[in-house]
């Protein structure tokens, strides 16, 4: 196939009818909460500077996490120093004072931001707020900012900090609350429920080939799985699951080893991985479902349809690959570095990402050919920025008999992530069309 022919499959199947969008009035998902306010700081270069605030939290699983950060911005719009250390303090149920300190001695700088971040679900509680500038040795003065106790009501509601971040997002809600504040008559109270990966309400275990794969069910309709990359979770597909929900039943799965699904002592292939989905199809009495793939999540999905052909009603493999050299080689070598790297420092807490670089720089081992027998409807997708080679993404296509290609001209291996409307609407018009074989070449 020459290139003029790649582009013209290529554009004919981008320019395809736009199905389902966003919504701009739509809140955004995510699995984290920030809050900021700035400062001019420029008469102050030179100088040390501290921000403080008392923090506590009501915890639920273990995986949320809070911190306080900042960053000083350049008077080129660049960022300068960014940071959120609050010196390794846990964060408890009990009120506790956490600061950081840096130095303003970038003569470019221009203003300082600094807030607050919550992950994942939980009760998180910030109380007075401070920021101070040290004037001689020892000697720190304070700044004024907004609302530092929070004791003024905003007049819009959603503007409590000056920011109105929060407000636009899924799961969360910042409100101010007399709950036990630490100063005063207020304390701020960010709330975090319902995250992706971590809704106890949608989710539960299923135990297959040794192991607890957890998984989230959202919306109604024929079955759609979400397989997600190899350092992912659930919360990779956190601009899709919604979207996507609104016509299927979206399973939403972590893979064996990550998010919240166990591991055992095997290795970790892209074979054994296949086991657990079909397995975990039979036990949920799934006959047959779609499948959308990303990276190591796509190669698992042409596994599947490869091997187990009545499972799969339609595939959408995203930046997948069949072979190891797949990968463009400085990727390749780049895995073994990392690999290396990991098995020297002997951390136990590096198992699973060491499992999975030998997963990544030894699997797949397809050819080709064995891609034939595929008989679901599939849609190879990649961007021409893809750590997939071009011309491998190709000859998948050219070796599944019923294959849309969609190579998506200035997108990258991320762009589920970095580009979701153009991967949702691209997705959902392959898998809500009737397929109509393509002509080959």
């Amino acid at each position: 196939m020459n290139k003029k022919i790649v582009l013209l499959v290529i554009f004919s199947f981008v320019m395809l009818s736009v199905t389902t969008v966003y919504s701009q009035e739509e809140k955004r998902a995510s699995d984290f909460a920030p809050m900021h306010q700035k400062v001019d700081i420029s008469k102050y270069i030179g100088k040390k500077f501290r921000v403080s605030a008392h923090i506590r939290k009501e915890t639920f699983n273990g995986n949320e996490s809070v911190t306080i950060w900042t960053r000083i911005n350049l008077k080129d719009s660049k960022s300068g120093v960014f940071n959120r250390d609050m010196g390794g303090i846990p964060v408890s149920k009990n009120w506790q004072k956490y600061s950081i300190e840096g130095i303003l001695e970038n003569e470019n700088a221009q203003s300082l931001s600094f807030g607050l971040m919550c992950t994942e679900n939980g009760d998180f509680f910030f109380d007075d707020f401070t920021l101070e500038i040290e004037e001689t040795p020892e000697n720190w003065v304070s700044i004024a900012i907004q609302n530092p106790g929070f004791e003024k009501a905003p007049e819009i509601p959603e503007q409590i900090w000056g920011d109105t971040a929060i407000s636009k997002l899924k799961f969360y809600t910042a409100s101010r609350t007399t709950q036990n504040p630490y100063k005063g008559t207020y304390a701020l109270h960010i709330k975090g429920r319902g995250v992706y990966g971590q809704n106890d309400n949608q989710g539960g275990f299923i135990e297959v080939n040794g192991v607890k794969i957890y998984h989230e069910i959202y919306g109604e309709g024929e079955p759609l799985l979400l397989l997600h990359g190899a350092g992912q979770s659930i919360e990779a597909f956190k601009n899709q699951i919604d979207v996507f929900a609104k016509n299927y039943k979206v399973i939403a799965i972590d893979s064996r080893g990550r998010g919240r699904s166990t591991d055992n002592e095997q290795e970790l292939t892209y074979m054994n991985q296949t086991e657990d989905m079909r397995l975990f199809m039979e036990k949920l009495n799934i006959n047959s479902a779609h499948i959308v793939g990303w990276s190591d999540g796509g190669i698992i999905g042409l596994i599947m349809a490869m091997k187990y052909p009545e499972k799969v009603k339609k595939l959408v493999a995203m930046g997948a690959n069949i072979h190891p050299d797949g990968l463009f080689p400085d990727r390749l070598e780049e895995h073994k570095k990392t690999l290396k790297r990991l098995e020297s420092q002997n951390n136990p807490d590096y198992k699973i990402y060491i499992k999975l670089y030998k997963q990544l720089i030894n699997y797949p081992q397809l050819q080709f050919e064995e891609l034939t027998k595929i008989i679901a409807p599939t849609l190879i997708m990649a961007g021409d920025h893809d750590v997939i080679e071009d011309v491998h993404t190709v000859k998948m296509y050219q070796a599944i008999p019923n294959a849309y290609l969609a190579i998506l001209p200035g997108e990258t291996h991320w762009l589920p992530r970095d580009n979701p409307t153009l991967f949702n609407t691209t997705t959902l018009d392959f898998l809500m069309k009737e397929f109509k074989e393509p002509k080959r070449y």
